[in-house]
């Protein structure tokens, strides 16, 4: 009579006796304690807060990108040899100032007391020559040939790029 391969007394008869282990049932990654769910929770708040925080600064600073765009623009404008561009500077400023520090403060100042309350939204910031932009604004285009338009839109550039605004 043959052996059956597999059959009862076939293998090491040592091996007979061994029981296989069962594994554990495997563990859920789901947090069974209310403090994980918790923590989570402020988590996920922390992290709506920080987008939304972002999401107003980006708002809030629409004026000042508005700004640079156009003072870009005005750039340009002065490269293809339209003088009249820089009668914009100082409406561009003023209303700058407006967004930034509020009507009430720039609506009415002018030379001294405007270039202080400049000053004041910008205090690391060199003085903007507010009487060269009064002159832009208003003197005969002859006399624009005066006044270094590039180092002062340089200037207002690094004004409105550095600013901060008045909080209430």
């Amino acid at each position: 009579m043959s052996k059956k391969v597999f059959d009862p007394d076939w293998g090491n008869p040592s091996l007979r006796t061994i029981m296989e282990t069962e594994l554990p049932q495997a563990v859920s990654l789901i947090p069974s304690t209310p403090g994980w769910w918790i923590l989570f929770l402020a988590l996920v708040g922390l992290i709506i807060r920080v987008i939304w925080r972002k999401k107003q600064a980006y708002l809030r600073d629409c004026y000042r990108r508005d700004a640079l765009v156009q003072l870009t623009r005005i750039k340009a404008q002065l490269n293809a040899g339209e003088l009249e561009a820089v009668r914009e500077l100082a409406p561009l400023l003023r209303a700058t100032a407006i967004a930034a520090g509020g009507r009430d403060i720039f609506s009415g100042l002018q030379d001294e007391a405007y270039a202080t309350a400049l000053a004041d939204l910008c205090p690391n910031h060199e003085p903007l020559p507010v009487k060269n932009l009064q002159q832009l604004a208003y003197a005969p285009l002859i006399d624009i040939k005066l006044v270094d338009v590039e180092t002062l839109m340089t200037a207002l550039e690094s004004w409105i790029r550095k600013h901060r605004r008045n909080h209430a």
